[in-house]
């Protein structure tokens, strides 16, 4: 089975947002693919409150009210805006907050796989969301385009927070104003200071309600397509196993649940894994553009992905479009034909003290799945500029929850010639408008990546 047809097929369960019953249904589907490949699946369940554009929608309420009280009750208004910008931390932080409390419950499951190779030489991730996102009005192409152009004008983007990261700014920015009328300032500069925030808090509460509320998107590409790759990656790997010397690098395949958004999923499986810093690969949407690797992420503070493994996913890339004339279909025996020689200096470029955890060096752009900066819009939405390489995301890819958990991690996807997935979270994202020589060479390229990780002269001290 192709790529192409594999994400058609997953697209063919429609409303699979986080915790529904469609989603449910394709995590089966799912496992029994995966038995299908001669892999053994589980199903990790969990509970979760997936709806995070409520949970912040919340929060930028909770701002407003804030606003409101400033004026007469300076220290309790200020109090209340400072408590709704911790909560927006702890939740990008943990998944955890007040907002969250006050959105529905529900019930999701991963589906895992796990490599049965014993004594590996390092442990790796592959993983995607198979659940879909909301079709909001902050998702059409106007906003992520104008939010793109901006932030190329913010010097490629590197000076801008993410989406989150500018709601918090305006939280604090009011716990400011609190303080000087708390000591006794008032008129109309103050008035004025403290309009600019209460503004845009109103606006961002609108456009999530609004997104909180909204049908959900067919997600062929973002993010049907990602699993696809994935599953085509570990066919491709597993296929050619038996050429491969004792002491691998094992790979897992976790495809999460609810994780549209915030990585929930993810986030839950690393919690119960007993495996010792894996190393992370994330797939984002694959439909249509061309292969990326992200080099940071982040819809609060962009974090900056794993040097070593930056380094390894340019020599990767190169690898992959060296070898474009392989299969185009997107079968599985597709990527197999990669290079197995792969350099394996090739993370010297980068330092090789670079802390894993090391926040970005400068801001940057958009993901996958996360809002733009000015509202929350986002899916990819990095500028022009970016090189055929590297992207700067402020969204949610599908690795990013690992990244913040300190793994090592690297994210890839297909981009336009904008940095932006074509389609994400639109109704448009249907199977009839998937790429399959993207989805193939995405494909190629994750293969690549694996495989110049376990070239790599110590792939053990990656993790």
């Amino acid at each position: 089975m192709t790529a192409a047809k594999t994400a058609a097929d997953l697209g063919s369960f429609t409303g699979r947002r986080g915790g529904s019953d469609a989603e449910r249904r394709a995590g089966l589907w799912l496992s029994e693919r995966l038995r299908s490949q001669g892999r053994v699946a589980t199903i990790e369940t969990f509970w979760c409150r997936p709806n995070w554009a409520l949970a912040h929608a919340w929060h930028a309420i909770l701002g407003l009210g804030a606003s409101v009280l400033i004026v007469s009750h300076a220290r309790i208004g200020g109090a209340l805006a400072l408590v709704a910008a911790v909560s927006i931390a702890l939740d990008s932080a943990t998944g955890r907050s007040l907002g969250r409390r006050l959105t529905p419950e529900r019930a999701s499951q991963n589906v895992v796989a796990l490599d049965p190779a014993e004594a590996p030489t390092a442990r790796l991730i592959v993983t995607a969301n198979y659940d879909a996102g909301r079709d909001g009005l902050v998702y059409r192409p106007g906003p992520r385009r104008l939010a793109a152009t901006l932030r190329r004008a913010a010097a490629g983007g590197r000076l801008t927070p993410g989406w989150l990261g500018w709601l918090t700014i305006a939280l604090l920015w009011l716990v400011v104003v609190a303080i000087v009328r708390n000591g006794g300032t008032s008129g109309t500069p103050i008035d004025v200071l403290q309009l600019v925030p209460s503004i845009g808090l109103l606006g961002a509460a609108v456009a999530l309600l609004e997104l909180s509320l909204s049908a959900t998107s067919p997600g062929a590409s973002d993010n049907a397509a990602g699993v696809a790759v994935a599953l085509e990656t570990i066919a491709a790997l597993d296929a050619r196993d038996h050429a491969v010397p004792a002491g691998r690098v094992a790979v897992d395949l976790v495809l999460q649940g609810a994780s549209d958004g915030d990585g929930t999923g993810l986030r839950r499986h690393l919690r119960r894994s007993r495996e010792a810093r894996p190393l992370v690969i994330g797939i984002a949407a694959c439909g249509a553009g061309s292969p990326r690797w992200w080099r940071s992420d982040g819809p609060l503070w962009p974090l900056r992905y794993d040097r070593r493994l930056s380094a390894l996913a340019a020599s990767a890339q190169a690898s992959a479009d060296g070898s474009a004339d392989g299969p185009a279909d997107g079968s599985a025996d597709g990527p197999a034909d990669g290079p197995a020689d792969a350099p394996a200096d090739a993370p010297a470029d980068a330092p090789a003290d670079a802390p894993a955890d090391a926040p970005a060096d400068a801001p940057a752009d958009a993901s996958t799945d996360g809002p733009a900066d000015a509202s929350p819009a986002g899916s990819a939405d990095g500028p022009a500029a970016d090189s055929p390489g590297g992207h700067r995301g402020r969204g949610t890819t599908p690795a990013l929850t690992a990244r913040a958990a300190g793994l090592p991690a690297i994210a890839i996807g297909c981009l336009d010639e904008r940095g932006l997935a074509p389609r994400s979270h639109r109704s448009t994202d249907v199977a009839d408008a998937l790429e399959p020589h993207s989805l193939a060479a995405a494909a190629r390229f994750a293969v690549e990546l694996i495989i110049a990780i376990e070239c790599s002269a110590r792939p053990a001290m990656l993790a």
